[in-house]
Formats: C-alpha cells, structure tokens, sequence
C-alpha cells in the first residue's frame, strides 16, 4: 500500500512539471510498465489505480473504463465494453450500480464492486481532449488492468482406498492468490466445526470413522471449490434384523426378516443363523432376505443375520420369534364354546319348564284313596288265571283300576316239588281286584 501511494504521488509530481511531459498523452496504472494483476474473491471489492494526462491546451471530454472485445491492442486505440463512461451511454447492465469513480487532480480510478466470476479479464481507461471547436482525440492506456476471480479446486492426498482410523490431507489449490485471505473448509456445504481458517491451502483430517463420509469444499471469501467425495471404507456395522410384521407373529402367516446395516462398500453377502445353544447356531440360508411361506410354532426361537463385505463383518443382534395360534382358529373355537353355552342353557330352561308344566297339570287332577295292596304268594299259574275269572265286571275307566303287587316265585325243581307240595297247597292267593 505505501508503494501505491509513493507512486501516486510520483505522478501527481511529474504531472505537475512544466515541460515536454506534462505536454504528453499517458494512461498510468498501478504497475507502469507492465500488466497490473488484481486477484479479488468473489464477494469483494476491488479498485483499478490510474492516473492520466494530456496536452495543456486540450480539454478533456468524456471518460470510459471498458473491457476490450476479441485481441488486445497496445496502440492505444482499441475499445470495448463500457463498464463505466461519464456521460452513462455505453455501459453494460450487468456493471449497473456496482462501480465508483475518482475523478479528481488528473486520477481516473474505478472501483468495481461485488465482482463475480464473470468479472475475470483486463480493463482500460480511455479519454477524449480537444481543443475548442475540434474534433475529440481519444487515448487509451496501453497494458490495462488484469482482474482475476480465483477458480479454487480441491484434491485429497490419498495412498489407495482410505480407511477406518486412516489420516488424509486436503490440498486447495487457486488460480490466484487474494492477499491476506484464509482458506476455508465445508463438510456438506457447512463449515467444519472448530475450523475458522487454515494457512497454505492444506487441512489434515483424521484419524478417520465413519462420520467422516461425505462431500469436502475449500474457499476463499465468497469462492467456493466443487465438492469432492471422501470415500472412506469401513466394515458393516449396526447391523439388525427387522421384521415385516408390525403385529404380532401368528401360525400360517407370511414373514420376511430383512438384515439392515451401514457399510461402505455396501455388503455383498449376507448370512441367516438360527440360535440351538449357547455356543452353537443352525446355518439357514444366504441372502438379504429370509422368508417363511406359512410360519409355524416349531420355527419359534432366536434369529440373527452376519452381513459382510470386502472390508469385514458384523452380526447382528439377536432378534426372538414368538408364533402364536391363529386368531381365525381362535375365533372359530370360541364360537364353538359360545354355541355350546347357549344350547345348554336353552335344554335346561326347555326341562325345567316342561317339569314346572307337569306338577301344574298334577295338581289340578281329582285325589283318590289308594286302595292297599296284598300281598300274595301264587306258585301256579294256573292260581293266577283262575283268579282273573273272578272279575264279572268288565273295566273300562282307568280311574276304576285298582293294582296289586304280586310275587311270583320262579318253578320249584321235581325234587323241590315233592318236598314243598304241602306248602304250594297253602299258597295264598292275593287279593281279587275290587271294582266300585
């Protein structure tokens, strides 16, 4: 800054000298004899130095910063895109508000603000002078002014695949160089926590894990580099089992287990177990899915799946299967229970009633004497027959009948007979039926 300013002074001097210099036509910009670089971030502002002079007797007319179209002349004649002219006719929209100009003791300095990719190239400085009632010479300063937006890229020093617990160096790297600028860096757009800005373009990152994956930027200012990946390779890991059932696992139905995990690279195999011991398990397929068509109370137990690609392995947890009945077989079977319930209950209150009606009927019937039964002892049946024989009077009212009990004694053995022939002499006969 102190060397611009000596060298502003130097031509504020020189310009004021009487003589042949002071008689010249010049543009002079920050750098005299060379090409003035500018390196600005985007975002930023930045100011193009200039000083001019002219022929005593000439006045100077209009004033134009401009950006030149196709090849770069040094003769001091070319012209190109007004970026900004004192009478505000040539200049281009997209310069429209955003430039300032020091118009003051022979300075002719721009400043351009919030520049933009698109604002990387070369400007210059042009007036026109005359003397009164002449036609207007123009001149422009030769070599101009070179505006550079740095262009950031970003590259990951790497030996081969990076893994778990590795070390790795970002290198960022501009096309130019803004003066007192810091690098900064992104992690998926956002900035890495405890990193306000790094030195020299480089950021070591490590010991690597997995919570490092993701895409990486640099910047400077308002530049930004294009996100590049750091692919970090690690084994399966939170590997578990889940189930596609929400509710509970019934017999016959469909199930699928499915073995999910985090790896990079993905798992390419996966491996289903089914725990019979402590120690020991039962292998039962491949794949990322195991599937029962009909599961059934047998395939009740602990399950668990190992997922494993180039880097390692993992198990997961263990998941238990509780198979319960069908609930169809369940309804079914209570339906059944019910159904019973309600027939039963319908039987004894279809007894009970039939009962109730049959003492009612009872005790509505007329009472008689019940006539007392004797017993008689007949051991013929020719006794019983001769008795019958007596009844003279036919019955045809049942409430007429009188009943007896009778004994009748199974036929004596032929040697019984001679020894009880006395005894079937005496034979009682029972009582004859009375009628009223």
């Amino acid at each position: 800054m102190h060397c611009q300013y000596i060298l502003q002074l130097s031509l504020l001097t020189l310009l004021s000298l009487p003589g042949t210099l002071a008689q010249t036509w010049s543009v002079w910009y920050r750098d005299r004899d060379t090409i003035t670089d500018i390196c600005a971030s985007k975002g930023s502002s930045v100011v193009f130095d200039c000083i001019y002079s002219y022929p005593a007797t000439k006045k100077v007319g209009r004033k134009i910063w401009f950006t030149p179209r196709g090849d770069t002349k040094l003769d001091g004649s070319q012209q190109g895109d007004g970026v900004f002219n004192t009478r505000g006719l040539t200049n281009k929209s997209r310069y429209s508000g955003r430039t300032e100009f020091y118009d003051q003791d022979n300075k002719c300095t721009l400043k351009l603000n919030n520049v933009t990719e698109d604002d990387s190239g070369r400007f210059f400085f042009r007036f026109e002078a005359n003397k009164p009632h002449q036609t207007p010479q123009g001149f422009t300063g030769s070599f101009g002014v070179a505006l550079t937006i740095p262009v950031l890229s970003l590259k990951i020093n790497e030996n081969g695949p990076v893994k778990e617990r590795d070390y790795v160096t970002l290198a960022c790297t501009s096309t130019c160089n803004p003066p007192q600028m810091e690098f900064l860096w992104f992690k998926d757009g956002r900035p890495l926590p405890g990193v306000s800005g790094v030195h020299g373009g480089q950021y070591l990152l490590g010991p690597l894990s997995p919570n490092d994956t993701g895409s990486y930027s640099c910047g400077l200012g308002q530049s930004t580099s294009t996100p590049i990946l750091l692919d970090m390779r690690y084994a399966p890991r939170n590997v578990s089992v889940k189930v596609s059932l929400s509710h509970e696992v019934v017999k016959g139905s469909h199930l699928t287990l499915t073995c999910s995990n985090n790896a990079n690279p993905a798992a390419e195999t996966y491996t289903w177990f089914q725990r019979t011991g402590t120690l020991t398990s039962l292998r039962l397929g491949m794949g990322k899915e195991h599937t029962f068509l009909e599961i059934d109370s047998d395939d009740s137990g602990l399950y668990f799946c190992m997922a494993q690609n180039a880097v390692g392995s993992q198990n997961s947890t263990e998941l238990e299967l509780k198979v319960k009945e069908s609930a169809h077989l369940m309804v079914v079977l209570a339906a059944f229970g019910a159904l019973f319930l309600v027939t039963a209950v319908i039987v004894v209150l279809f007894i009970y009633i039939k009962r109730r009606k049959l003492n009612t009927a009872e005790k509505k019937l007329p009472t008689k004497p019940v006539p007392q039964l004797q017993k008689a002892t007949l051991s013929r049946p020719e006794d019983i027959y001769e008795n019958m024989k007596w009844s003279a009077k036919p019955i045809t009212d049942p409430d007429d009948m009188n009943y007896a009990e009778l004994n009748i004694r199974p036929a004596p053995s032929p040697r019984m007979q001679r020894n009880n022939k006395a005894e079937d002499d005496d034979a009682v006969i029972y009582r004859q039926l009375q009628t009223h």
